[in-house]
C-alpha cells in the first residue's frame, strides 16, 4: 500500500489517498517524541541542559553514533533530541523516551487529534513488535502534526521551532525533496522511517509564502525512487492545483 497525504498549510487545500490507514510507523514517530519533549520543556517539566553520559543511554542495537560514542561522554537532551531527528539515532530516541514518557508522547497525539499515531513500544524493541506492541502512524496524522508545527497549533510555538529545526538538519534527503521543482526560497524539514516491511518519508515544506506538509508511507516497503515522485506529485496537486475550465 502507498498512503499519500499533502496539505497546503495557510489554504488547507489536501491530496490523500489511503490518507488514513494505520500503518508501523518506523522513525517517524521521532517527530511527535520531539513535539512532546520540548513541549514539556516549554512547560517547565524538563531541563534540556540535563546531561546524560552515553553509557547510561538504553542501547537497542541498530547503530547509532550514540552507541559508538565513549561511555563517559556527556549529551544534553537538547542534543540527544538533535541525534534522534538528524540522524535517528535509536539510543538517542529511547533516552528520550525515558525521559518524557510515553503517556506524555500519546497525550500529545490525542490532543492533536492523531488518530492513528501511538507511541507503543521503544526503538528496536523486537519482544515488544513481535507482541503486537508497535508504534503506528497514518499519512493523514502525519501531515497534521507536521501542519500543527507549521502553525504552533497546539504545541508551544519554541517547541515548534526546536523540533523543524532538528528536522531540517537530517541527513536522510533523498525523498521527498528529490523531484521537487525549483524554488528560490526552500527549507525541508523531513524525517525518514524505514523497516524490512515499510518506508516512509514526512516533510514540511517552507517556502516563505507557502509552507507545505507531505507524508509518503509504504507497506510493503516502496522503492525511494517511486515514493519520491509520489510525494513531487501530491506536492504539484496542492501548490499548484488545476484550476476548473470556463
Amino acid at each position: 500500500m502507498l498512503a499519500v497525504a499533502a496539505v497546503d498549510v495557510r489554504s488547507g487545500l489536501r491530496h490523500e489517498r489511503h490518507a488514513h490507514v494505520a500503518l508501523p510507523a518506523a522513525s517517524t514517530i521521532k517527530v511527535l517524541i520531539s513535539a512532546a519533549l520540548w513541549s514539556r520543556v516549554c512547560a517547565g517539566d524538563v531541563d534540556p541542559d540535563r546531561r546524560m553520559r552515553a553509557g547510561d543511554a538504553p542501547v537497542p542495537g541498530g547503530g547509532g553514533l550514540l552507541e559508538s560514542m565513549h561511555p563517559e561522554t556527556g549529551l544534553t537532551l537538547a542534543e540527544l533530541d538533535l541525534l534522534m531527528l538528524a540522524v535517528s539515532d535509536n539510543a538517542a530516541t529511547n533516552a528520550v523516551i525515558d525521559v518524557v514518557g510515553m503517556d506524555a508522547v500519546n497525550d500529545l497525539a490525542d490532543d492533536l487529534g492523531l488518530e492513528h499515531t501511538r507511541l507503543r513500544r521503544r526503538m528496536m524493541d523486537v519482544a515488544a513488535a513481535e507482541r503486537g506492541e508497535d508504534n503506528t502512524t497514518s499519512a493523514a496524522d502525519m501531515t497534521a502534526l507536521l501542519s500543527a508545527l507549521a502553525r504552533a497549533d497546539g504545541i508551544p510555538a519554541n517547541a515548534c521551532r526546536r523540533v523543524l529545526a532538528a528536522m531540517a538538519q537530517s541527513h536522510h534527503t533523498d525523498i521527498v525533496p528529490r523531484y521537487l521543482p525549483a524554488a528560490s526560497c526552500r527549507v525541508v524539514s523531513s524525517k525518514q522511517g524505514e523497516l524490512e516491511s515499510v518506508r516512509h518519508d514526512v516533510a514540511l515544506i517552507d517556502e516563505g509564502e507557502r509552507r507545505i506538509a507531505v507524508a509518503v508511507l509504504s507497506a510493503p516497503a516502496a522503492a525511494a525512487d517511486g515514493l519520491a515522485r509520489a510525494a513531487a506529485l501530491a506536492y504539484r496537486l496542492v501548490a499548484a492545483p488545476t484550476k476548473p475550465e470556463d
